[in-house]
């Protein structure tokens, strides 16, 4: 078993951290992670904005949280908030320019970023629930982009990793012919 698979294997979400802050060296170390990921022509649609101090992290916590998901973000210690930006695709490729492979190249490059963190021993949970017009507002993001996602993230306040509870192998694949 390779070392990346295991890694792999010890990654989950994680919706309970410690009271330990986050080193900022290990959000960019995650961020870097995150941008070596490959993107349909190399366009990197994505920008960062990190919520790391703590009267930013209680401000993001707060946006979060919906009415009945996401009670628990509170605990997290930084907030990656995650816009999906213009995707520069060449003029001279044009079958590319018909279709949008921004979403792909976010949900690749969240994964490298989850998985580094997961290396580092911190915990992640990607958030697909927020108020995203009242982040945009109090963190400045211009009006124009839109928010794809945001990680909670900081140190797993339980050292347990859950049994992946995932569809056997031969329900996944099919041999073409």
């Amino acid at each position: 078993m390779t070392e990346l698979i295991k890694v792999m294997q010890q990654r989950q979400s994680c919706r309970s951290y410690s009271d330990k802050p986050v080193e900022a060296e290990k959000i960019v170390s995650c961020i870097n992670a995150a941008c070596l990921a490959p993107s349909a022509c190399n366009t990197q649609p994505y920008h960062f904005y990190v919520a790391h101090a703590p009267e930013a992290v209680t401000v993001a916590a707060e946006y979060c949280k919906g009415e009945k998901v996401n009670k628990w973000v509170e605990q997290a210690k930084a907030f990656v908030i995650i816009t999906q930006e213009h995707a520069d695709i060449p003029y001279n490729n044009p079958e590319a320019h018909k279709r949008d492979f921004r979403q792909y190249d976010i949900g690749l490059m969240v994964e490298n970023f989850c998985l580094e963190a997961t290396e580092l021993g911190l915990g992640t949970c990607i958030l697909g629930v927020f108020n995203e017009e009242k982040l945009k507002a109090n963190f400045r993001i211009p009006s124009p982009k839109s928010i794809a996602l945001v990680i909670a993230m900081g140190y797993p306040a339980e050292s347990e990793i859950r049994k992946k509870n995932r569809k056997p192998l031969e329900d996944m694949i099919t041999y073409l012919r």
